[in-house]
């Protein structure tokens, strides 16, 4: 039965990805269905989720870039379902976010691998820092080497202007939140 789900929600994924921009119910949906599917085994953050330091630079009127250095190294693929976050200085609730996530394909940018999105965040529910109320894609040129994470961002893409501290994260299911999806922060 969670296999007919999954395709089900695959197929309007699929769809729905095609005809909106705004990826927020299906991509929840499809984390939702592996979180169903296959159960977290995690216990706590890997290595790598842990921020050494963290900036943000603007290297000009256009683009930005943002680097964090992690506490080992990063992996290009992994089974933790995570990432890295730096928080919008206008407000707590939204952050740019380098995301992996296997088995869930929310982006149009490598969406089996590392990626990025525009999240917004609310109160945490029974489980998580923080509750998943919503996200969009991110374009950006993300670059893994060793211990360290860098992004290129456009500034059009930004929706406020960044702090310079980054939290690693881990993506969690969690009945207390709207979407069934919240982060615990590493």
């Amino acid at each position: 039965m969670l296999l007919i789900i999954e395709i089900f929600l695959y197929e309007k994924y699929n769809s729905y990805l095609m005809n909106v921009k705004l990826i927020l119910g299906a991509s929840l949906a499809a984390v939702f269905a592996v979180f169903m599917i296959v159960p977290v085994t995690a216990t706590g953050p890997s290595s790598w989720q842990h921020v050494v330091s963290s900036y943000v630079n603007s290297e000009n009127i256009q683009t930005s870039s943002l680097s964090v250095d992690a506490a080992d190294s990063i992996p290009r693929h992994t089974d933790v379902l995570g990432g890295f976050a730096w928080i919008y200085a206008n407000g707590p609730n939204t952050a740019i976010v380098a995301t992996t996530h296997t088995g869930v394909r929310d982006s149009d940018q490598n969406p089996d691998g590392w990626h990025a999105h525009n999240v917004q965040l609310g109160p945490g529910g029974h489980n998580s820092d923080a509750c998943i109320t919503g996200l969009s894609d991110a374009n950006v040129g993300l670059f893994i080497q060793g211990s360290t994470l860098s992004m290129n961002v456009r500034n059009s893409e930004l929706t406020g202007t960044l702090s310079n501290s980054a939290a690693a994260f881990t993506i969690v299911p969690d009945v207390g939140c709207g979407s069934g999806l919240g982060v615990v922060l590493s």
